[in-house]
């Protein structure tokens, strides 16, 4: 199965001259925990979780609506394309120790986000608790 046949489709994006606020309020607004942070061109420059928003900004006493996503850097953009077999994904996302990915296009634009649930939901019920120990365990090299 390819990534682009169970990732989701509609990607909400943010600049990284965001505040923390804007990006909070989308994820409100979207019924979401994840969205990509994006240059100027629309490429993937990082991205951040409603768990970075709590822990990296409000927890530390910084005020969401004037701190932008740049001071924080964005985690590190881990991506698939829309051509690849799911298992890359599956791969990625646990040799980095996360739960969504990124599906971009040739030039590293985001078309898609792939969670560990639209994985699960796609296999046997047999393997769903084997690829969720896969992600939330660190691989061993």
């Amino acid at each position: 199965m390819r990534c682009e046949e169970i990732m989701t489709r509609t990607v909400a994006t943010l600049p990284m001259e965001a505040s923390v606020w804007e990006a909070a309020r989308l994820m409100a607004e979207k019924d979401i925990g994840f969205i990509p942070i994006v240059d100027k061109t629309g490429k993937a420059a990082g991205t951040v979780t409603d768990r970075d928003i709590v822990v990296r900004s409000v927890a530390k006493g910084d005020d969401p609506r004037n701190s932008k996503l740049s001071n924080y850097g964005g985690n590190q953009v881990v991506f698939c394309m829309p051509e690849d077999d799911v298992s890359k994904a599956r791969k990625l996302m646990q040799e980095h120790q996360i739960q969504r990915i990124l599906v971009c296009d040739q030039g590293n634009k985001p078309v898609g986000v792939i969670s560990l649930q639209d994985i699960a939901e796609k296999e046997d019920e047999n393997q769903v608790g084997k690829i969720v120990q896969e992600v939330k365990q660190p691989s061993v090299h």
